[in-house]
């Protein structure tokens, strides 16, 4: 359900073959909220035959708000993005702007090596779990779900680098998930946790947004 009401909306689509629905759906989603302040509002991904995911996310564009739309489905073979907002100018300037990004992001992507690929695809899933980490927290999703969230985002990004110096996130995550060893997983997360790990997260996407601008 959609709580903001905007005058505009713009929608951008493109059709694929390749990469696999779930690499183009995360490839879509670092386009769409790698940059500072974007939020991730609503997730999901259909657990059936064919792919379908979706995410929103809550962003600002030339200091106005915007609400970023994102569907993908594999029996359409389609990548849809939709940008709500207040100036019509402005949000589809921002709509030809990520489907230029997204054109892009994909070719670079089919472009790279196995071994690339393979690290690539990985960093783009930890890219994820960042941002629905967040989200868990200010959801107040159990203990558990955040738990995963930073313990899956940590071991994508292991792999990621793997053969390269140790990241730094990789020793912060570990300290980090020390500290649930005496919390119940069935609560929300305590407040001063949630607050630290918010804070934190802030510094792993920007790692691994780096990481990912290597290949895309």
């Amino acid at each position: 359900m959609k709580e903001d009401k905007f005058d505009h909306e713009a929608k951008r689509k493109l059709t694929f073959e390749k990469p696999e629905p779930p690499v183009a759906f995360r490839i879509a989603w670092y386009v769409m909220a790698s940059q500072p302040g974007v939020y991730l509002t609503d997730y999901g991904e259909a657990e059936a035959q064919d792919f379908e995911g979706h995410a929103s996310f809550s962003a600002k564009y030339n200091e106005s708000k915007v609400v970023l739309e994102l569907e993908v489905q594999e029996n359409a073979s389609r990548i849809e993005m939709s940008i709500q907002g207040d100036n019509e100018v402005d949000i589809n300037a921002l709509g030809d702007e990520l489907i230029q990004r997204l054109e892009t992001s994909i070719e670079k992507y089919l472009s790279l090596t196995s071994e690339a690929e393979s690290k690539a695809r990985r960093a783009l899933v930890a890219k994820t779990c960042w941002d629905r980490l967040v989200y868990y927290i200010f959801e107040k999703k159990p203990l558990s779900d955040v738990y995963y969230m930073l313990a899956h985002g940590r071991e994508m990004m292991i792999k990621a680098t793997e053969g390269e110096a140790v990241e730094p996130l990789t020793l912060s995550t570990s300290a980090w998930l020390s500290r649930f060893d005496s919390l119940s997983r069935e609560e929300p997360t305590p407040t001063d946790l949630a607050s630290g790990l918010a804070k934190k997260s802030i510094e792993w996407k920007k790692a691994t947004h780096m990481v990912i601008e290597k290949y895309l």
